[in-house]
């Protein structure tokens, strides 16, 4: 489901900005303005986000987002207030907002944030399906909006950008290093009464590492380029010696 964002009657320029700046940073793209008061210092506070704001919707009402979204999320910080006004909507936390939108497919949200002094309207509020709330702290519950875009969003897109994922070598593959550090061992001289132990503990170590194939195949490389230039050391002295 694609999500967009609807701010409605901003006064402070740079809050609209800033919001475009959290979108970019999470991977959102459509912005929805109602009556808000983008000037000059809204694009400077967006910084690699003025795309957003040259993209975004203007819309003459804030009625108008209906034409644009299947559903309508309405933002609050007053869970009291909105349960007793609006118990037939559900409101959700930030998380369980993202997981009831993860089961729906194609169609597009659109989560509404509104004044900075005043939030949504009430009749504003009753046009949302859905409300969500950030929990916060009872004796101040009212966040910045910027900062409310930017957690939402935040929860939102978790899973959206996975970081690379580790492929760790297997114990196979960790038995194959202390093989090569055997072989290393043995041609360096290393004293052959504690060969068998030094294994046992190249073993534990590398094991309980949960070491990636990356990273053992950088060891890898160590050990074997040291076990050629050492014999290839040797050779030249055995050459020498004749």
């Amino acid at each position: 489901m694609r999500i967009g964002v609807l701010l409605a009657e901003l006064k402070i320029p740079e809050n609209i900005g800033f919001v475009a700046r959290a979108m970019k940073n999470f991977g959102f793209s459509e912005l929805y303005l109602f009556n808000c008061n983008v000037t000059e210092q809204s694009y400077i506070t967006s910084s690699h986000a003025k795309d957003i704001l040259e993209n975004a919707v203007q819309l003459e009402r804030f009625e108008d987002i209906l034409k644009h979204a299947n559903i309508l999320i309405g933002t609050t910080g007053v869970t009291a207030k909105a349960q007793e006004r609006y118990i037939r909507k559900p409101i959700f936390s930030p998380e369980e907002l993202r997981e009831f939108l993860e089961r729906k497919e194609g169609g597009r949200a659109v989560i509404a944030f509104g004044r900075e002094d005043y939030g949504l309207f009430d009749e504003e509020l009753e046009l949302c399906h859905m409300l969500v709330t950030i929990p916060t702290n009872p004796e101040y519950p009212v966040m910045n909006v910027s900062h409310a875009v930017a957690v939402i969003l935040y929860e939102l897109s978790k899973g959206k950008f996975k970081t690379e994922e580790k492929v760790f070598a297997t114990a196979e593959d960790v038995e194959n290093l202390v093989k090569s550090f055997e072989r290393l061992m043995r041609t360096v001289w290393y004293p052959n009464h504690r060969i068998d132990r030094t294994k046992i503990a190249l073993r534990r170590i590398l094991g309980r590492s949960l070491i990636t194939r990356r990273e053992l195949t950088v060891l890898h490389g160590i050990v074997t380029k040291t076990i050629t230039y050492v014999e290839k050391l040797k050779k030249e002295l055995e050459n020498c010696k004749r």
